[in-house]
């Protein structure tokens, strides 16, 4: 969001935070503050987009009785939303995870974490649970329409399928009429939004999130419970990697593919609602 002196707050916000190594900490837009929860579910939204993406869902689930004790939280990730948005930032993994990991530990969370990431947040959630060590008990991923792309030997045309649908916004954005034609066909069929495509945290998250070719490689190294949900109709996903994924990995990949495109559709909600269920039954089992 634009704000009225942004080379001041730039400053500030960089002593603080790269130079006092002050933790960053994400904006928890939603907040059940469920009382003495068995069940902690987190959710992270996608690039150029906010925690709004996960409203429907949340709203639903939080008058599902069955989920009556399932804490619900809804993060806005930096550079977009109510999150810190400033130039300095690199919003690589290393941003992300810390920024990820001291607002859970902020936030006091006593009971076992789900992580449920949309696109770039599932990306964000898979890296976390496996290249850093988290302050709370990560018990499992959902991971709706993550974009990942094949291991480095086999990832040049992922990569310009990538570029041509994402990368190249960025660069448009220039010739406004052609950035909200591309954005406005994008939004169609995810939660995209084209306010953030001029933005730092869009080209830098694009270069160092979603064309990051040590994803797939991310992902074969997972060591909990995961479910990845695919939308057949998806033009931003590869659904063979998604495939691939969970027959190397197994023991700890579980993947579906239900009607919808790119963003939550009913059948994907549906399908988080039934292993939150899943989940919870485990967690008051033991």
């Amino acid at each position: 969001m634009p704000r009225a002196n942004s080379k001041l707050y730039n400053f500030r916000t960089r002593v603080w935070y790269k130079i006092l190594h002050q933790p960053i900490r994400l904006k928890p837009v939603y907040d059940s503050h469920t009382k003495d929860p068995i069940l902690t579910v987190v959710f992270l939204h996608g690039i150029s987009a906010t925690s709004d993406t996960w409203r429907t869902t949340i709203r639903q689930f939080t008058k599902n009785s069955d989920l009556k004790n399932i804490r619900f939280i809804a993060l806005d990730l930096l550079g977009f939303g109510a999150a810190l948005q400033s130039k300095w930032l690199d919003y690589d993994y290393d941003d992300y995870d810390r920024a990820l990991d001291s607002t859970l530990k902020h936030l006091r969370i006593t009971s076992p974490v789900v992580l449920i990431g949309h696109s770039m947040g599932s990306l964000i959630a898979a890296d976390y649970a496996v290249n850093f060590q988290p302050s709370v008990d990560l018990s499992h991923l959902i991971l709706v329409s993550p974009p990942i792309l094949l291991s480095e030997e086999l990832a040049k045309l992922p990569d310009r399928v990538y570029t041509k649908s994402y990368a190249s916004l960025h660069k448009l954005a220039q010739d406004k009429p052609v950035m909200e034609v591309i954005a406005n066909f994008i939004q169609r069929f995810s939660s995209f939004s084209s306010r953030y495509i001029k933005t730092p945290a869009f080209g830098r998250s694009m270069d160092n999130i979603i064309l990051n070719h040590n994803n797939y490689r991310t992902f074969t190294k997972l060591r909990i419970p995961t479910l990845i949900i695919h939308g057949h109709f998806d033009p931003l996903v590869i659904r063979s990697n998604l495939k691939h994924l969970a027959d190397v990995n197994s023991k700890y990949i579980n993947f579906i593919s239900v009607m919808g495109h790119h963003d939550i559709s009913a059948q994907k909600r549906s399908k988080i609602l039934i292993e939150l269920k899943k989940i919870l039954r485990e967690e008051k089992a033991s």
